[in-house]
């Protein structure tokens, strides 16, 4: 088990009345995560996004962390899996399933760009 970048643990706090403040609340706080990283630091980065995605259980902020690890993938520049994902992958699409909206359009689409056929 990694510990997770508590930047990123403290987005969820009270994100409902943040994100009534700021409709780009989810956005620019995952910005503020990935402002200047490297394609090597948003790579080793993946993990503290799995195991946040591994204990999330509400559709949206999985939809929206999902959102956020396609970006880290972007921002690492490759297909690559990451060996963290490879160990938790079963585990990760058992759990997306439990979320249809989620496992329906960005956990597919996460599929897509990291090239993992199911």
């Amino acid at each position: 088990m990694i510990k997770t970048d508590k930047r990123l643990l403290e987005i969820y706090d009270e994100w409902e009345a943040k994100l009534d403040k700021d409709e780009w609340y989810f956005s620019n706080s995952f910005e503020a995560i990935t402002k200047g990283m490297s394609s090597e630091e948003a790579y080793n980065y993946i993990p503290n996004v799995i195991d946040v995605l591994l204990k999330l259980d509400d559709d949206f902020l999985i939809w929206e962390t999902i959102y956020f690890l396609i970006e880290l993938y972007s921002i690492a520049d490759t297909t690559q899996i990451h060996p963290y994902l490879e160990s938790n992958w079963s585990v990760l699409t058992q759990h997306m399933k439990n979320y249809q909206d989620s496992y329906a359009t960005p956990f597919k689409e996460l599929i897509r760009q990291i090239r993992i056929r199911e």
